[in-house]
């Protein structure tokens, strides 16, 4: 009864009489009761200490039904119930229909009216005390994702080397609201290789995040090993050994576990310009092509790790150029839905790539993200969002067996000590290439200093080309830099011989005249112009 005497009934009907037998009633049964002569002053009295409201579905000014669409709008958690006429029946199921938790015909029986109120209570209580334990247990499982995301950012996410000239690395991964088994890392060989290994584990959960980062450490660890055994220790192990040995180690635990991993482990060789990678049934690489301007996804032949050897592990070899880009990703990325059901796909993928690939490698994951949040209308996803992107920029200066720089003035009077720098720099005929090249060679940057004092700097002579010559192992490049507007070479017409059209003879002489011409701009914001004399 003590407990009863704390609780509030708001009684609402418009007839006095029956406010004073059913107030009366309640509080004869132990209840406060409070009163209203219709919908409207009902509302002005609820409160959140009300325990109970009876309503009269006919009243004047807001009737029962109106004020019941109110209260459970704002005291969800408080289910009126609804006082009838005999034949208003089917209001009150209508008003059942908008939360009520039940009604009951007058004239009503009082004992059987305190056990429907004593039931309501009890209810709500009930549904209170549910939705505090849903709210508790909501708080939970964010504090054990953060928690999740916690040992996936640390055991799982390897960090990119942060200084290592020639090249750009940006990583995003957004993790799903469960556990999974991406992982990534990178390793370095002093300043001419950079390995790159993306996986994933199937199934999701502790377990496939404990083997990842397992996975993971055992990588390193075989490079150690077959490291030390090397003939030629300033050579890291082959792709091919490293997959194999961790293939050989791992797959008892994965055969235990039911599990498999599809995986791609990339080295960039950076003197060479070559990418080699074995790629076991993981997420076909994106490589954009710079000289080309052209995308082309990169797929291997091996099964995924987990899996018997059948065959060997076969490896493939990619070269790459100076702005070429690579994206590595996960199946959260292609396989995250719309609300239709549609997947976002492989092809959206490369056309966000395409759209952003004029950015840094930060910018370019962050804008895919973009596109694929549009596209699904959701920041979370079933599946981690895992990427990493390497962008090739100036080659490492340990690859550079000479090197000489030159800088002129704005002046097209000034192409003809280009030539001079040049013909210093390469020496004798024969010395590096021949006479005929080095003639190719010269006019070639003869059309490119054109080029940039005409369209660049628009004929002004305040602007500065600084000019580096060098040579590698397998090259001789000439790289110009200018501050000028940012010039296009694609949007320039091919020439025409009969005379018709003017312009796109400087490009189609450059290109002709070297092995590789690029365009682009560096990360200081100087557009680059190279040209490359293959050495082979």
């Amino acid at each position: 009864m003590s407990e009863k005497k704390r609780m509030t009934i708001l009684v609402a009907d418009d007839d006095p009489t029956i406010r004073a037998v059913l107030t009366k009633t309640f509080e004869k049964a132990g209840f406060h009761v409070i009163s209203a002569e219709n919908g409207r002053q009902a509302l002005e009295q609820m409160k959140g200490d009300i325990s109970a409201v009876l309503l009269d579905l006919q009243m004047p000014i807001m009737s029962g039904l109106e004020c019941l669409r109110f209260i459970r709008e704002r005291f969800e958690d408080i289910s009126p119930i609804m006082l009838t006429a005999s034949d208003d029946i089917a209001n009150a199921v209508e008003a059942m229909k908008n939360g009520a938790f039940d009604y009951i015909t007058k004239p009503f029986n009082s004992h059987q009216l305190i056990a429907l109120v004593e039931k309501a209570i009890a209810t709500d209580q009930n549904t209170r005390r549910i939705k505090r334990l849903e709210a508790e247990l909501a708080r939970a499982r964010e504090q054990e994702i953060e928690t999740a995301s916690r040992i996936q950012q640390t055991l799982l996410m390897g960090k990119p080397p942060a200084h290592l000239r020639g090249i750009e690395i940006a990583t995003r991964t957004v993790p799903s609201q469960k556990v999974d088994g991406d992982f990534y890392d990178f390793f370095q060989f002093g300043e001419q290789y950079l390995d790159v290994v993306i996986g994933d584990v199937m199934g999701k959960g502790i377990a496939s995040a404990l083997m990842g980062a397992a996975l993971k450490s055992h990588f390193l660890r075989v490079i150690h090993d077959l490291g030390r055994s090397a003939v030629k220790r300033d050579t890291p192990p082959d792709p091919v050994a490293i997959v194999s040995r961790v293939q050989t180690n791992m797959i008892r635990q994965m055969e235990d576990l039911e599990t498999f991993v599809t995986l791609c482990y990339g080295r960039f060789d950076l003197r060479r310009r070559i990418f080699r990678f074995v790629d076991c049934g993981h997420m076909r690489t994106i490589h954009y092509g710079a000289p080309s301007n052209t995308f082309r996804l990169l797929e291997g032949v091996n099964m995924p790790l987990g899996f018997p050897e059948i065959k060997p592990y076969t490896e493939i070899s990619v070269p790459f150029s100076f702005g070429d880009c690579f994206f590595f990703y996960s199946d959260g990325l292609t396989e995250a839905m719309n609300p239709n059901g549609d997947q976002y796909g492989e092809n959206r993928l490369v056309d966000s790539m395409r759209a952003n690939i004029s950015h840094t490698p930060e910018s370019l994951i962050t804008q895919v993200w973009v596109d694929i949040v549009n596209f699904t209308h959701s920041e979370t996803f079933r599946d981690d969002f895992t990427s990493v992107v390497v962008k090739i920029g100036q080659l490492p200066e340990t690859c550079i067996i000479s090197e000489s720089e030159f800088e002129i003035q704005c002046d097209i009077r000034q192409t003809s000590l280009v030539r001079r720098f040049l013909r210093e720099f390469c020496g004798p005929a024969g010395r590096l290439i021949s006479q005929e090249r080095l003639d190719l060679l010269t006019l070639a940057a003869t059309e490119v200093v054109t080029n940039i004092i005409r369209h660049a700097y628009g004929n002004r002579t305040d602007g500065k080309i600084r000019i580096i010559a060098r040579t590698t192992p397998d090259s001789l490049e000439i790289t110009f830099f200018d501050r000028g507007e940012i010039f296009d070479p694609k949007i320039v017409p091919s020439p025409k011989f009969d005379g018709s059209q003017e312009g796109g003879f400087g490009i189609y002489i450059i290109t002709n005249a070297v092995d590789e011409y690029t365009y682009g701009q560096d990360q200081y914001g100087n557009n680059c112009t190279r040209l490359l004399v293959s050495l082979k």
